[in-house]
């Protein structure tokens, strides 16, 4: 039972503050909703607490007129009293017919009051709508700001790009113009030594000729004998020559056509079946390089980018992308261990990725790169020196 006590109390405090949190908000919610009307409400009570007093003071005349009429049939005595109660009465429905044409009045002010209201309310109503529109063309204005700067973050990045491009054809335009003047230069050379050696030789052959016209021939066995004497002197420098060159071991790099014809002495192999034929690049493919540890291919193309691809049985499946360059890619190389390439593009950078992660490690403008596989390192050459 002494459990029970503490639970029925603390059920009856919860009701009675529910009770309360009610009956205040309803407080609450009146306050609000007569607060617009409060005047009304006065002005309507008054009319009607002065309806209510006209309305007993017309009982009591009324009972006071009964009872002067009937003391006026009985004919008793008070004449002096009945005129003094006339004239009251006479005053009373005076006040009252003034009462009555205040209630009229106070009653079409209420009308009016009515009408004004209602204005407003139309009035509220109108606003609201025009302020419902408001917020509506205002939440679409904001819809069209943020579009609009998402286009101008677009357009930005676009013209970043353009001008990173800009830049690295103005560079490569400017290379093009040095190599220009330079092979201008020394074409200018070469004519000028060409011009030298046939001024040279010319000399020489008039000089020859000289020599042959002012010497003496007793005979043309003689002179067959100097022509063969010299003939011989030309041979034996041609066999001399011959012979340095053989004593030469430097090594020569092949062109087009030897590699065409083959080397001498080694055997020569044409292939005659394509194995894998797939679309690397979106453009022209500049480099390919193998991976020295795995069947990985790196092709770098015109798309400024280097793609690792994976070649087995036939067949091609792309590894990966490694992108970051601002120019055609035109060079790509592994190094000895195979986790790390080397891609080098037309606007004069180099740039390093991890095969693995495919994450950009060196970047630098250079005019040509490499690695070296016996020493593990990056031999570049600065477009400057």
């Amino acid at each position: 039972m002494a459990a029970s006590e503490p639970t029925v109390s603390s059920h009856s405090r919860e009701d009675n503050n529910w009770r309360k949190d009610l009956i205040l908000q309803l407080q609450e919610r009146n306050r609000k909703q007569t607060y617009c009307f409060a005047d009304l409400i006065s002005l309507h009570n008054r009319l009607f607490e002065n309806a209510n007093t006209l309305r007993g003071e017309n009982i009591q005349l009324t009972i006071a007129n009964e009872t002067l009429r009937r003391e006026a049939v009985s004919g008793t005595p008070g004449l002096s009293v009945n005129t003094d109660l006339e004239a009251r009465l006479l005053k009373q429905a005076e006040e009252l017919a003034m009462l009555h044409k205040r209630k009229g009045e106070h009653t079409q002010q209420i009308v009016d009051l009515n009408n004004k209201l209602q204005e407003m309310m139309k009035e509220l109503q109108a606003k609201e709508t025009s302020l419902a529109e408001s917020l509506e063309l205002n939440a679409n204005l904001r819809l069209e700001i943020s579009k609009c700067l998402s286009r101008e973050r677009e357009l930005e990045s676009l013209n970043q790009m353009l001008k990173d491009e800009h830049q690295a054809l103005q560079l490569a335009f400017a290379s093009l113009e040095e190599k220009l003047r330079k092979v201008q230069e020394e074409n200018r050379q070469l004519i000028e030594r060409l011009i030298k050696y046939k001024t040279r030789d010319a000399e020489k052959v008039n000089e020859e000729n000289d020599n042959f016209l002012n010497e003496s021939f007793s005979s043309p066995t003689a002179f067959l004998m100097h022509t063969i004497s010299k003939f011989g002197k030309r041979q034996a420098k041609m066999q001399k020559e011959l012979e340095d060159a053989a004593r030469d071991t430097r090594p020569v790099s092949p062109d087009r056509s030897s590699l065409k014809e083959g080397i001498a002495g080694l055997p020569t192999a044409v292939p005659t079946k394509v194995s894998v034929t797939f679309t690397a690049h979106d453009g022209e493919v500049y480099a390919v390089k193998w991976s020295p540890v795995e069947r990985v291919l790196a092709t770098g193309g015109a798309d400024r980018k280097v793609k690792l691809w994976n070649i087995s049985k036939g067949a091609s499946e792309s590894k990966g992308i490694l992108v970051g360059s601002n120019a055609g890619v035109m060079c790509v190389d592994f190094d000895s261990t195979g986790t790390l390439i080397l891609g080098a593009s037309n606007d004069y950078a180099s740039r390093v990725w991890t095969v693995n992660d495919f994450r950009l490690k060196v970047s630098g403008k250079f005019a040509c790169s490499s690695f070296d596989r016996r020493m593990y390192r990056l031999n570049c050459l600065n477009q400057y020196t």
